[in-house]
């Protein structure tokens, strides 16, 4: 699982850089609970990095780093346009994926090569000043904590913890899915 050749990573812009210990690709949800607890049971801290998109130094570790971007597939999809998706779907897969089911988002930031998790956990803005940023479309996020617990968040079970994680930088564990609310495609001309 740990990738033994690649042990440095940065950023986009190659301004944040870090060597973590190791770097984990997991392809599933138990791949991504064995990735945190395998660091755990070492003493590690873990770092999940999504595309590298965002300026800040959240990412940086000089412990295990999770690479999400293997963690690609839209999940499911209800009649009323909630769509749930693995953290590391980029946005460009995911709209491209949505406009083929005549779904979108209602916003996006300008990038489209960010992964989910990354985008909402760094509160990625919207495209105008009167909508909001990529989070305020999460209806449920699933992460799994340091103790390898699964840990369901939504607004009718844990409103304060689905609000918290909508822009935890990683803080409250390693995202595996987020649960996004949709709108009937649409083109801007």
């Amino acid at each position: 699982m740990a990738d033994e050749l690649r042990r440095r990573w940065r950023n986009w812009s190659g301004e944040q850089r870090c060597r973590p210990l190791l770097i984990q690709r997991p392809r599933t949800r138990e791949g991504l609970i064995a990735a945190v607890l395998a660091a755990t049971a070492r003493g590690r801290s873990v770092k999940v990095a999504g595309s590298g998109h965002s300026f800040s130094g959240a990412a940086l570790t000089d412990g295990a780093m999770i690479d999400a971007g293997l963690l690609d597939r839209v999940l499911d999809q209800d009649a009323a346009g909630l769509v749930k998706v693995e953290a590391g779907i980029t946005l460009g897969a995911l709209n491209r994926r949505l406009d083929r089911r005549g779904l979108a988002l209602e916003s996006l930031g300008d990038i489209d090569r960010q992964t989910i998790a990354g985008a909402i956990s760094t509160a990625t803005h919207g495209t105008g000043a009167r909508v909001p940023n990529l989070s305020s479309q999460v209806e449920a996020v699933e992460l799994v904590a340091a103790d390898g617990s699964l840990v369901a968040l939504d607004a009718g079970t844990d409103g304060d913890g689905l609000r918290a994680a909508r822009v935890a930088l990683g803080a409250l564990g390693a995202i595996y899915s987020v649960t996004l609310r949709t709108v009937t495609n649409f083109r801007i001309d």
